[in-house]
């Protein structure tokens, strides 16, 4: 309702803008404008531009295509933050495991009597298994310690 009402106001508006305008100078040089030419000087008519009013359902049209960008772009901005998100814990991930096997890497250069400890027990490496787990510790470290 009170949309309509503020279109109608701006259709009695610009009718009353379409009527003659008339300008002119006093002798002090004042320019007045107004919509009586005056009784004793010579005016010059103005020409004003007279731009419709939109209509209701194009307003509604622009309002409902405003309000679907403003919802895009809280879209985009939401997906923009979870994948920064995402990126952050795949970062965070990759320096955990870079750390565990580069710590893994150090202790099995180390074992001097081959004795490996996985969770709480210990094991016996032959130097073949020690070898093999050595190598497995750079692969992983290459993987996770160079992003």
């Amino acid at each position: 309702m009170k949309q309509r009402l503020f279109f109608v106001l701006i259709a009695l508006i610009s009718t009353t803008a379409s009527a003659e305008t008339y300008r002119w100078v006093n002798e002090d040089g004042v320019v007045t404008f107004s919509q009586s030419p005056p009784p004793d000087a010579k005016a010059e008519t103005v020409k004003i531009r007279n731009t419709s009013p939109s209509s209701t359902s194009d307003s509604e049209d622009r309002l409902k295509e405003l309000r679907q960008r403003l919802a895009d772009s809280e879209e985009d901005r939401g997906l923009k933050k979870a994948k920064q998100k995402e990126l952050a814990d795949d970062k965070a991930r990759n320096r955990q495991n870079c750390n565990a096997a580069r710590k893994n890497l150090e202790q099995l250069t180390a074992l001097a009597n081959r004795l490996y400890k996985v969770g709480d027990e210990y094991l016996r490496l032959t130097e073949e298994d020690r070898q093999k787990r050595m190598q497995q510790a750079r692969d992983q470290i290459k993987e996770h310690c160079k992003r």
